[in-house]
């Protein structure tokens, strides 16, 4: 038999309204893991294939979570991956910032068992509330195998998204992580689960970071570019003590010519990386060169996860271009 831990935080998923009919509008405290996984009456449905043991861990909203949330996060569950009896781990989590927190634990939990971040986008007394069916499926394709040293992936709406290419594209909907740009790596259908494909990019085992070996990360901001933008929003930043930027910027994570100036001097002695605020990929072969601005490429990976990607690489003073060629 699989033992599977479930990890809960909060979210929607563990919500409830006085309303049937209101999918936005909820309240908390959250429910515990034990009432969650009675949404699909677990018991019955997993009895003698698997077994759940649930880590009621936190009760936050996720758009409240910080970096040192992250951190407890990821030793906790690296803590209850170190276990030889326990195969994977299922995360609870509110969708606001997921795919913020997935990629985190992507980068430096360094087990090759699976961890699955699962939600909900209606609480757990709406109509047609898609908590239950989530949470199966994601403890189902924890406990399949086929997750194994894939990295940590999220899991809504019947189908698998890597932790680093995820993306919440929707406020309200079932669907709201449907994969944009690289497709989801694998569905799950009547708890059967199949997979695609698999990153090559590095992560958890294969990382250089480990949560265990970290206590903080250092201060990272975003700059989101839009016509019109100021350039005191760079000094701002800079005396409140960002040690890296990350710039979310207009099509190839292009500058205006005031921001370029201001870059082009930054990046003497601050990290920054080129981002775009679109979907696609930002290369360092744009309208402005990296290697001109001293600034760093940020690939495809949008704004909040390259943050997470420059604190990782501020902190381990390694290599920060190498780092984002392979993560």
């Amino acid at each position: 038999m699989k033992k599977i831990v479930l990890i809960t935080i909060g979210g929607t998923i563990a919500s409830i309204s006085d309303d049937p009919m209101s999918t936005t509008n909820y309240h908390t405290p959250p429910l515990p893991g034990e009432v969650l996984l009675r949404m699909f009456d677990a018991d019955e449905v997993l009895k003698g294939r698997i077994n759940v043991e649930v880590d009621d861990f936190m009760a936050m909203d996720s758009a409240s979570l910080t970096p040192d949330h992250w951190l407890q996060l990821a030793k906790r569950t690296a803590e209850h991956l170190a276990k030889p009896d326990v195969d994977g781990a299922v995360i609870t989590h509110g969708t606001d910032t997921m795919e913020e927190s997935a990629y985190f634990l992507n980068l430096c939990v360094r087990s090759s068992k699976p961890v699955v971040f699962t939600g909900a986008m209606r609480p757990a007394s709406a109509v047609s509330c898609d908590g239950g069916l989530n949470l199966f499926n994601a403890i189902a394709a924890a406990a399949s195998g086929k997750l194994d040293g894939l990295g940590v992936t999220i899991c809504m709406n019947g189908i698998i998204v890597a932790a680093r290419e995820a993306r919440k594209i929707h406020p309200t909907r079932p669907d709201a992580f449907t994969p944009v740009e690289m497709g989801a790596i694998g569905c799950v259908t009547d708890g059967a689960v199949e997979i695609f494909y698999k990153s090559t990019r590095k992560h958890t085992s294969n990382s250089d970071f480990d949560c265990c070996e970290i206590d903080s990360l250092p201060d990272v901001r975003i700059i989101y570019g839009y016509a019109g933008a100021p350039d005191d929003i760079f000094d701002h930043h800079v005396s409140c003590g960002a040690k890296g930027l990350v710039i979310a910027g207009v099509g190839n994570g292009n500058l205006s010519k005031s921001h370029l100036h201001k870059v082009r001097q930054l990046a003497k002695t601050l990290p920054i990386v080129r981002c775009t605020r679109a979907n696609g990929f930002v290369n360092a072969n744009g309208s402005q060169e990296d290697c001109e601005l001293g600034t760093f490429a940020g690939g495809n990976l949008s704004a909040q996860k390259a943050r997470i990607l420059l604190m990782f690489a501020i902190q381990s003073r390694k290599d920060i271009g190498q780092l984002f060629a392979e993560y």
